[in-house]
């Protein structure tokens, strides 16, 4: 071969090596090998290790054959196995251990179901049609049919929305494209938004428009860019820029709180005044914070905000989460939430609150489960729902029908073993702290009475030798309130809450309120929308029965057990455990005596109360009142057939009331009537206060 030639090949093939060697790669080695010989193959890169196999699924022990096509229809339920959906038996389930969780349009608390008397007569409770028709949108508290496009967003009053509902909500808003409407930095930016009424707002946004004029011109003979480098500049401007500022981010977020509503579809833009919180306005900012179950009347307040920067279909998503659960714990008959952690004692330096402990079998210590949140998160794994988009694709896929009998079989937690039919239950109430003190001075200005302690409702199980916490709720206790005396004026009286040992010998399903003589007779009437018109009615709502009664939807009453000659004898002394419309009095406010929980709350509750422990059904206790009252010109009748549907717990559960620590000068409440301040009465002393029931929470008996 030609010098020149090999010479040639071998510097290729040198410059070949170099090259890969300079682009990180490992250079060809050069030997001294026989020019007759081929140069060597360069060195082969590693092969890239094999991707794992994907391990085979998991055997699901509790998947159900397929049912046929003629199963009953009081035995089919469905069952999601490897992705897809089946219909199974529900007796087949049952028979394996697996929970039935009703899913149908149907569903009403246990409180609510119809029973049986002793002879085996029907008993109907009529307010479970009533509840039945609120979760469906179909009716209003009276009954009465829904106006065309009206939603009730009843959940933070006790009714959740039926799954139908929550599928045209998901179906509705997975349609919409708000995330790319509302600037959702904007809308947090600031922590809340200030509203005021009508005439307040005029004033509140001229004195706004009024001061940017007149710190622009300060701006200007400052010669600075920004009003924040005038306030550095002339610091005597820094508190009105502050405030300027503020509300400029407040009315950029409240701009975005418009786009928000209008788009979820609860506003009506020709009916609203750009830039306004006029009363469409507010009702679609108190519609959306019911649907989403933010705890706010109106106000715009972080929650508020928060939920609205979230996707549409992530608030209906953890709206169906909650649903779920009041479903999963109705049909495991469970209480225990997470919340009995709220029960053990503070401990000292602001460390965590121990976890709630039972002792099992072997005399371990064992936590206290969430079985609720277990249960839930069961039902929606058990669905396939993992994703609001899950949720989305499983409503598209069911038509609105299929929900009129919906069932899932579920696989629930194991339950702790002191569940049993009949649980040694007890209630407790800590009042916390506590003032008897008349909190204002004599020029009307009210005085500081802090509370460190909240009163706290608890649910215990008697359990080998101990009291173990089940769940624990904020509740409310008595205190001062505006009582008409029978002179006809206004007065302030203590209205104290019962403290000792009671017991729950009743508990009534849509209980009714008896309004006292006492009670204004204004409060009984309200307009009401009949037929395109709105005439002055009774007003049912407070006296109930329903979820804005006095005594929401279920309450237990408090009765003392006395002896008397020789038997056991039971009084009344108007003091109730019962849920509530007004959730935000829960927050800290005061109630008339009794201890008030969420309406959704007493009712699992109570359910839970009445699926393990021996109870009689007694059904719709008689009443036959009626009050016929005069107010502006014209005459009402008022009659309630009913107290309620009552059970009577055999034996009766005890709860009690401690005292709680009671805070500044006086250590017993006043018992009279005391003026109001700076409001001017006839001559004489006010009238001696009522101490009977009627004049308590209890209402007339």
């Amino acid at each position: 071969m030609d010098r020149n030639i090999l010479l040639r090949i071998l510097f290729l093939v040198v410059a070949t090596g170099c090259g890969l060697s300079c682009r990180g790669k490992a250079a060809t080695s050069v030997t001294s090998a026989a020019p007759s010989e081929p140069p060597p193959l360069p060195t082969p890169r590693p092969a890239a290790p094999a991707a794992p196999a994907p391990e085979p699924p998991k055997p699901d022990d509790d998947a159900l054959p397929e049912a046929s096509g003629k199963l009953a229809p009081e035995r089919r339920a469905i069952q999601v196995v490897g992705g897809k959906e089946r219909v199974v038996d529900a007796d087949l389930a049952r028979n394996k251990g697996l929970t039935i969780v009703d899913l149908s349009d149907d569903f009403a608390p246990f409180i609510f179901q119809d029973g049986k008397a002793a002879d085996g007569a029907p008993l109907p409770n009529r307010y479970r049609a009533v509840f039945v028709g609120l979760a469906n949108d179909r009716t209003d508290g009276d009954g009465e049919p829904l106006p065309p496009g009206e939603r009730n967003y009843l959940e933070l009053y006790g009714v959740p929305p039926s799954l139908s509902v929550m599928r045209k909500r998901f179906i509705e808003d997975g349609a919409r494209t708000c995330e790319s409407t509302v600037d959702t930095a904007k809308l947090l930016a600031v922590d809340s938004i200030e509203t005021w009424g009508k005439t307040t707002e005029k004033k509140e946004t001229a004195k706004h428009h009024f001061r940017g004029l007149r710190l622009e011109s300060a701006q200007k003979k400052a010669g600075v860019a920004t009003l924040e480098e005038l306030a550095a500049k002339d610091p005597r401007y820094a508190g009105e820029i502050k405030a300027h500022l503020r509300t400029e981010a407040e009315r950029a977020a409240f701009a975005e709180v418009e786009k928000r509503l209008i788009c979820e579809g609860l506003l009506d833009a020709s009916k609203h005044k750009d830039g306004f919180y006029d009363s469409p306005m507010r009702n679609a900012a108190l519609d959306f914070q019911q649907k989403n179950a933010v705890f706010a009347q109106a106000d715009l307040t972080r929650g508020t905000l928060e939920a609205m920067a979230r996707p549409l279909l992530q608030g209906d998503f953890l709206a169906l989460r909650r649903v779920l659960a009041e479903r999963a714990a109705h049909a495991g008959r469970i209480i225990e939430d997470g919340s009995a952690i709220e029960s053990m004692p503070l401990p000292k330096r602001n460390k965590p609150r121990k976890q709630p402990t039972y002792k099992n079998a072997a005399g371990q210590d064992v936590p206290v489960p969430d079985l609720v949140g277990q249960a839930t998160d069961a039902v929606l794994a058990r669905l396939g729902l993992a994703t609001a988009e899950d949720a989305l694709a499983f409503f598209r896929r069911h038509a609105e029908s299929d929900f009129r009998s919906m069932r899932v079989v579920v696989r629930f937690p194991a339950l702790p073993e002191y569940y049993g039919p009949h649980m040694d239950l007890t209630a407790e109430i800590d009042r916390g702290d506590v003032w008897y003190d008349f909190p204002f001075n004599d020029k009307g200005v009210r005085m500081a009475q802090p509370r460190d302690r909240f009163p706290s409702f608890t649910l215990f199980v008697k359990w080998r030798g101990e009291k173990v916490p089940l769940a624990s709720w904020r509740t409310t206790i008595g205190g001062w309130r505006t009582e008409v005396a029978a002179d006809g004026e206004e007065y302030y009286r203590y209205k104290d809450s019962d403290v000792g040992a009671r017991v729950w010998r009743h508990i009534v399903a849509a209980p009714v309120w008896l309004p006292p003589t006492s009670a204004p007779v204004g409060a009984m009437v309200k307009t009401k929308y009949v037929a395109g018109a709105y005439p002055r009615v009774v007003n049912y709502d407070e006296t109930g029965p329903g979820y804005l009664s006095a005594y929401g939807l279920v309450a237990g009453i408090h009765e003392q057990q006395r002896r008397r000659g020789g038997e056991l004898a039971y009084f009344d002394n108007g003091i109730r455990t019962h849920g509530s419309f007004d959730y935000l009095s829960l927050r800290g406010r005061f109630s008339h005596g009794c201890h008030r929980l969420y309406n959704n709350l007493a009712v699992r509750m109570f359910s839970f109360v009445l699926g393990h422990r021996r109870a009689k059904v007694l059904g719709p206790m008689a009443l036959g009142f009626r009050r016929t009252f005069y107010w502006e010109g014209e005459v009402y009748d008022m009659r309630l057939p009913t107290r309620g549907f009552y059970f009577q717990l055999e034996p009766p559960l005890p709860i009690e009331t401690l005292k709680g620590k009671i805070k500044g000068k006086l250590q017993q409440p006043i018992t009279d009537y005391v003026p109001k301040p700076c409001v001017k009465y006839g001559d004489g002393k006010p009238p001696a206060a009522l101490s009977s029931p009627e004049s308590k929470a209890g209402g007339g008996q």
